[in-house]
């Protein structure tokens, strides 16, 4: 009835798409809220704080708010201008690790070095966030993979967040790195060197964290062609089920050697 008295009394929100978006983010719950675009904290953060005031008051039914960040703009924000941020109404922060090693951090121009990713990080656990870090298996290609899968693994042993989930490297036509791989200097990891790969990296990892495969490129199968990982944002509990994710690693590289 509320949605019919609008378009009645403003014709034109029939055919609005922010309208629609308004419509199915209330049909959904309302509940939660995510900020655009790659990095909200660049803001001032007085100004991000009046933000998500107004944000809170205006909707304060909310049960999480969302953004993306960066981590060198956390290691480069005061700490406690990252605590004012939080108690403001900002849950939750994604960052893109992408690898913790620092020569492949530097060949992407990732701007960052593992160190600054584990300062960011720490500072943005130490403020109040639930903190979800990404990272990318097979970055390194065969040339750097065991680097990539160590030190990927010390840099989020350092931070312990709370969540990391796993988002496969693809190269996209047209970049720098797809190049390389037309040119061969970059070898991409078959299926099975992948799940080799992200064999070594979990072996290492030493964490409280929630290790996630949520995403469609996480595809590898099994024997009976079922998906290894399941894809559920809550993934699987570390250190309780590090031993189960061997497992289900062991089990995909078995029926991938076995072709």
């Amino acid at each position: 009835d509320t949605i019919v008295a609008m378009i009645g009394k403003e014709p034109g929100l029939n055919t609005s798409h922010e309208f629609g978006m308004v419509l199915n983010w209330l049909s959904s719950g309302g509940k939660t809220v995510f900020l655009q675009d790659g990095n909200s904290l660049m803001m001032a953060s007085d100004k991000l704080v009046d933000v998500l005031t107004y944000l809170r008051s205006t909707f304060p039914f909310l049960e999480r708010c969302t953004t993306y960040a960066r981590s060198k703009t956390l290691a480069r924000k005061p700490q406690a201008e990252l605590t004012a941020i939080r108690k403001a109404g900002l849950d939750r922060l994604h960052v893109g690790l992408e690898t913790g090693d620092d020569a492949l951090l530097k060949k992407i121009k990732k701007g960052v070095t593992g160190e600054e990713h584990i300062e960011g990080g720490k500072k943005a656990i130490e403020a109040g966030f639930q903190l979800s870090e990404y990272w990318m298996p097979g970055l390194g290609g065969r040339e750097d993979w065991e680097n990539h899968a160590r030190n990927t693994a010390k840099v989020l042993n350092a931070i312990n967040p709370h969540y990391i989930r796993s988002r496969p490297f693809s190269p996209w036509p047209g970049t720098p790195i797809h190049d390389a791989v037309e040119k061969g200097t970059l070898t991409l990891l078959s299926p099975l060197e992948t799940l080799i790969e992200l064999k070594l990296m979990i072996e290492t990892l030493n964490v409280t964290s929630k290790v996630c495969f949520d995403h469609a490129g996480n595809s590898w199968v099994n024997r009976n062609g079922r998906l290894l990982f399941t894809q559920s944002y809550e993934g699987y509990k570390f250190p309780e089920e590090k031993v189960r994710v061997l497992d289900l690693i062991e089990a995909g590289i078995e029926h991938l050697e076995g072709r």
